[in-house]
């Protein structure tokens, strides 16, 4: 059976959550991500993000979800940062991060299919060189953030509109249910 590797661009998931689901959303972060692996054997899931700076009022929030997520298995938590840009902050170093991962996971024969969230179609490029090596690439994000180049160089597309968001909406408002803003 085939063995999956995913990985999780923080902010798109979180922004495709935001403009689908709605702000109250709270996600069953570990559902989410057997979901995703289909039934197949999980060799890991990446999150990567960049932490909130300490004045945003979400820092805390955003905080505890990274501490939790650092404790749940098979789940690894790859930080970039934000730099300061005019009035607002933009993301650094996550995107690089995610390349090398998927990369050198391949090179490693780690996994046989890479499911990558994300709707960058900066990917593809990656997406090409895994291929070639032999290995499935997977994408899914939300459609309103999908890339056309991404999901036509993927083995596999499919929305997370499709996902069953109803099961996978945490029970309750704990550190597991993803609270933070991005």
């Amino acid at each position: 059976m085939d063995r999956v590797a995913v990985f999780i661009d923080g902010s798109n998931l979180y922004k495709g959550l935001v403009s689908t689901l709605g702000t109250d959303y709270r996600l069953d972060f570990v559902g989410f991500v057997s979901a995703l692996a289909a039934g197949r054997p999980l060799l890991r899931a990446y999150y990567y993000n960049a932490p909130l700076p300490s004045e945003d009022p979400a820092a805390k929030a955003h905080q505890s979800f990274l501490n939790y997520l650092k404790r749940v298995p098979y789940v690894m938590v790859r930080l970039g940062r934000l730099e300061r840009r005019g009035e607002g902050f933009v993301e650094k170093g996550v995107d690089i991060q995610i390349a090398i991962d998927m990369l050198k996971l391949a090179y490693a024969d780690a996994y046989d299919v890479a499911v990558l969230v994300s709707g960058d179609g900066d990917f593809a490029e990656v997406f090409k060189v895994i291929q070639d090596m032999g290995k499935q690439a997977e994408n899914t994000t939300f459609q309103v953030l999908s890339s056309y180049r991404l999901a036509q160089q993927a083995d596999r597309y499919f929305p997370l509109d499709e996902l069953p968001w109803d099961r996978l909406r945490a029970r309750s408002f704990e550190a597991e249910a993803m609270p933070f803003q991005d």
